[in-house]
């Protein structure tokens, strides 16, 4: 929870800085201009810069809150890229609009052509991140296969102490534990050694020893938590 808060903030900063410049811009047209001078393209270069503000915060915010272990960062900074260039672009023709006084139809036209040239590569970016985001998709529901099936593994084990009337505490935890835990992937060593442990605990449990068993549950719970706290540590 603090992570997404510290997250909002990021964002919430990010806004401030960036309403400040349009600010900051929107003042010097202002008083570059006449009354008679803040017609129709006066207040459309207030609408670009408003939008352009909107639009590289959404871009912005996209690397704060939705990191994705990392896999969407080069892709939100090429689009902050672009997102910051267009910025650029709207200040830059909301100034020189107050020199060269262009005609509404004109002004318009100019605004168009340069919200394509910077949004196709956007539209762009977004389809191949919509590819990555399904493949992260296909990734969770393998994870969640897995940890169903170990889960189902240490059911076995629980059912065949039973059935030998033995007891062993943590492992119907333990099975709790992996049939909820946040399906997403972890490092390969890691969920390579939760599986390992989980095979050390049915092998554990052919002796019946109990003792063994309840050893190779504890290393499965260690196994499982280290597992656990690297997919938080990586949201």
């Amino acid at each position: 929870m603090w992570k997404f808060f510290n997250k909002l903030r990021q964002v919430f900063n990010l806004f401030l800085i960036m309403l400040l410049i349009v600010a900051v811009a929107a003042l010097f047209i202002y008083f570059l201009t006449t009354p008679a001078q803040r017609g129709t393209t006066f207040w459309m270069s207030m609408g670009f810069l408003v939008f352009a503000l909107v639009l590289e915060t959404l871009m912005a915010s996209g690397i704060a809150m939705r990191s994705n272990g990392g896999k969407e960062v080069p892709a939100g900074f090429v689009k902050v890229i672009l997102g910051g260039l267009y910025f650029i672009f709207v200040i830059a023709m909301s100034i020189w609009n107050v020199f060269a006084n262009f005609t509404v139809t004109k002004y318009f036209l100019i605004h168009i052509g340069g919200l394509a040239v910077f949004l196709i590569p956007m539209v762009l970016i977004n389809m191949a991140t919509l590819r990555m985001s399904g493949a992260d998709r296909k990734e969770r529901e393998e994870g969640r296969l897995n940890l169903s099936s170990l889960s189902n593994k240490v059911g076995y084990v629980i059912e065949d102490m039973k059935t030998a009337g033995l007891e062993i505490p943590g492992l119907s935890n333990l099975a709790e534990k992996l049939r909820y835990s946040d399906p997403a992937p972890a490092s390969k060593s890691l969920e390579r050694e939760l599986e390992d442990a989980i095979k050390n605990l049915v092998s554990a449990a052919e002796g019946k020893n109990p003792e063994e068993i309840s050893r190779a549950c504890v290393l499965a719970d260690r196994a499982l938590k280290e597992r656990n706290e690297y997919v938080i540590n990586n949201k």
